[in-house]
């Protein structure tokens, strides 16, 4: 698909959130009370879906959130939503659905996601203003703002050190700017390096061996999507998988040392993060459906958000679907309650 249509697709969806979103009506009515939950973010519902993994039952709509929802993170009791259209980030306590005073992050961010590095702090990206926001989770505010690059999207934590995927992307029918990754010192918000990757950055995850795999989902045309493969020791480039497609988000596998990249409507690319030998490319699709969001629980099974069918389905790592749940429309992000 080139970027026009690409992008003329998300326009739609966009505009299409604002009708969709008015098709349920969340009412928190059911507050499911598990230790073991895979939590799903409804885009056009805007709602949070529960998967009780110990009762092996979905709640749908528990909780209504923001405009424009990008991301569910789960920490300590809590579920956090990253709202991009309402620049703020919803609080909800997973036992009882109570959603806490969010935090703003000021007009014009356009937040995208979000890490926790301790306790205390969080990361968030901020792709309309091209910053990497330091918020203070217990005071709900923003103690630093760092300028990163064009567009920054993903984000991924190292040790003291922040990464920041810059997606180059400046407007309709412009060619994308060098995709880059920003790396900020986290104690003191200070860029320690810009490392040039593959185009259009969107997704960071880190592997058991402790390196940084970038999901870059090219141009749509004549530059396909790589993985860029940084060793936090060097912060250098040191692999690029040549995996082709348009691949989104990344996630990684600890226990069977596998990266998925998720590709929207059509499942995953998978390739091994110790050789970086290619199981899956864009002619063999993991799954071959799905792929609006993507979560490896720590057992290594395969969660898959399937946004046409409002499903979230779970897969082994050798592609068997184990089982199929319906959640709330338009399913994407995925958060896993440890257990």
């Amino acid at each position: 698909m080139n970027r026009k249509v690409w992008v003329l697709c998300v326009a739609v969806l966009f505009t299409a959130f604002g009708f969709w979103g008015c098709e349920d009506d969340p009412t928190g009515s059911d507050t499911p009370e598990t230790s073991s939950a895979i939590y799903v973010l409804n885009s056009a519902a805007t709602s949070i879906s529960v998967i009780d993994l110990e009762a092996d039952t979905v709640y749908n709509n528990v909780a209504t959130v923001g405009t424009w929802p990008n991301q569910l993170v789960y920490h300590n009791e809590k579920l956090y939503c990253v709202n991009s259209g309402s620049n703020n980030i919803m609080i909800f306590d997973v036992d009882t659905w109570e959603a806490e005073t969010p935090i703003a992050l000021g007009d014009g961010k356009n937040p995208m996601n979000m890490a926790f590095y301790d306790d205390r702090y969080a990361f968030v990206t901020c792709s309309m203003s091209n910053q990497v926001l330091k918020v203070d989770m217990q005071e709900k505010t923003v103690v630093t703002e760092t300028t990163a690059g064009t567009g920054a999207t993903g984000i991924a934590i190292s040790g003291d050190k922040v990464y920041v995927s810059n997606t180059g992307y400046v407007g309709w029918d412009q060619p994308y700017e060098q995709g880059t990754v920003t790396v900020v010192n986290a104690t003191n918000g200070e860029v320690i390096k810009t490392i040039d990757v593959g185009t259009n950055p969107q997704s960071i995850a880190v592997a058991s061996d402790g390196k940084l795999h970038v999901s870059c989902t090219g141009d749509y045309g004549a530059n396909p999507g790589v993985a860029s493969v940084i060793d936090p020791a060097t912060d250098t480039v040191v692999e690029t998988v040549e995996i082709g497609g348009a691949p989104g988000m990344v996630a990684t596998d600890l226990v069977n040392e596998l990266a998925y990249l998720s590709v929207w409507g059509m499942g995953c690319m998978v390739y091994s993060t110790t050789d970086y030998t290619i199981l899956n490319d864009s002619e063999d699709m993991f799954l071959g459906k799905g792929g609006s969001g993507i979560l490896v629980d720590t057992e290594g099974y395969v969660w898959v958000s399937v946004w046409d069918d409002d499903q979230v389905v779970k897969v082994n790592s050798t592609g068997t679907v184990l089982k199929t749940y319906n959640v709330g429309d338009s399913p994407m992000s995925l958060a896993q309650r440890i257990y």
